[in-house]
């Protein structure tokens, strides 16, 4: 089973949506990959916006409860893939995890999609969560593509 991380900011929104997004995608295909998301700067006492799980919903993601997960090294050597939305988050995890370095991109690279990073939304407005959530769900059906390749 090979493990894939996702890393945002807060782990309130982006990571959330691409670890679900992708969960579900994985599932439906019955792909041997398990995902987990957490932040850089996770604090469990911040909200998840509700515009995440609705749009979640909308995709079939069955309801969930989330707390921010703070990125830990023991999350770093358990992931085979570590995704960050934005080139300044992969520096700061193979900064401070130098051994994960080959294993750390951004979505937007193992996507395919070049150096591009994944705005943070959060509290922004949902316009721009619609925005954002489609890009990654466009990244995360590339990288599956990948992965499965790499798992099959």
């Amino acid at each position: 089973m090979k493990k894939v991380l996702f890393v945002c900011t807060g782990n309130t929104c982006r990571s959330v949506l691409a670890h679900r997004y992708a969960a579900l995608l994985a599932e439906q295909q019955g792909l041997p990959l398990e995902f987990s998301s957490a932040g850089l700067a996770a604090e469990k006492d911040i909200p998840q916006p509700p515009i995440v799980a609705e749009l979640l919903r909308k995709e079939g993601v069955k309801d969930f409860s989330h707390v921010p997960t703070p990125l830990t090294a023991g999350a770093v050597r358990g992931a085979d893939l570590i995704l960050a939305m934005t080139a300044a988050q992969k520096d700061a995890i193979t900064a401070a995890y130098p051994d994960a370095a080959a294993k750390t991109e951004t979505l937007a690279e193992y996507a395919g999609f070049g150096s591009d990073d994944i705005a943070d939304p959060f509290g922004r407005g949902d316009l721009l969560y619609f925005g954002v959530f489609k890009l990654i769900k466009a990244a995360v059906k590339a990288s599956l593509e990948r992965l499965k390749k790499e798992v099959q």
